[in-house]
């Protein structure tokens, strides 16, 4: 695809987006004309999130799902802060928030927890029900629901969306085989990756759903840095997110980008083969 025809294809995207945002405004003036976008799916929703996400990026997301998908659980897992006072303030807000609709709950931390212990306390709440596990700054288009339909990603055990771990679902089936979600990896990052690897270990690999209905939002820039739950500067860590998490991965695998006896592939561009070293669990 040259200049030309990237700046075109933006141009398109970027209309699909105006036009749909027009279209969440009339169906919430005309929630009769809505039915053929809301779905009752057989699967849970997890949301993780904290509070530097209240308001820009949770609540909105929140307030869309729960308008296209009326009869699912939504399972939000909050984190803890070492902004005490803020966190206080922040937790105090968040249940009012959730209190107003019938289908969320909320698992809520006054201290950081790593993402990959959130996740698994989602995937505890939820029972024997396949989770669609989504991050808190997506933007989602009218046809989301159709998507998760349609598409036939709710007839596989485990799938990412347009390749990334921002929006996946999970079976239980999957994970009781493949084991939880490392929690030593205490902080933010490199979840994927491993269970990656340990999917791979067991012969497995996720399928993947190409989706226009959903993207990333973009992030405002700020002068001041924006810290994560722990109090850090993640443009400061290590691989962009934790410096802890990136030293474990380090030390429970053995990470390269070529080919070498005993490692598994995973779907990456770089650092795709891996092996268990030998004090690595699983």
């Amino acid at each position: 695809m040259n200049l030309k025809q990237r700046f075109f294809s933006r141009v398109v995207n970027r209309l699909g987006w105006i036009y749909d945002t027009f279209l969440w405004g009339f169906y919430r003036l005309f929630p009769a004309t809505a039915r053929s976008i809301k779905s009752d799916l057989p699967v849970a929703i997890g949301i993780t999130t904290f509070l530097n996400r209240f308001e820009l990026f949770f609540k909105p997301l929140v307030r869309k799902l729960v308008f296209l998908f009326p009869g699912c659980r939504i399972i939000v897992a909050a984190n803890g802060s070492v902004l005490r006072e803020e966190q206080q303030n922040y937790l105090h807000e968040l249940r009012e928030f959730c209190g107003i609709y019938s289908n969320v709950e909320l698992i809520a931390y006054d201290d950081p927890r790593g993402l990959s212990h959130l996740w698994n306390r989602i995937m505890g709440a939820a029972g024997n029900e396949k989770v669609l596990i989504l991050n808190d700054d997506l933007n989602l288009k009218t046809g989301f629901g159709r998507f998760l339909r349609d598409s036939g990603i709710l007839n596989v055990k485990i799938a990412t969306i347009n390749s990334s771990w921002s929006h996946f679902l999970i079976s239980k089936e999957i994970y009781k085989l493949v084991g939880e979600f490392d929690e030593e990896l205490k902080e933010v990052g490199g979840e994927d990756d491993d269970y990656l690897a340990r999917l791979a270990i067991n012969g497995m690999r996720p399928a993947d759903f190409r989706c226009d209905a959903v993207a990333r939002k973009k992030k405002k820039r700020r002068s001041t840095p924006q810290l994560n739950s722990y109090g850090k500067d993640m443009t400061k860590e290590t691989g962009g997110y934790s410096s802890y998490n990136t030293s474990y991965l380090r030390k429970k695998w053995e990470i390269s980008d070529d080919y070498f006896e005993g490692a598994v592939e995973i779907p990456r561009s770089r650092n795709r083969f891996w092996k268990l070293r030998e004090h690595g669990s699983g």
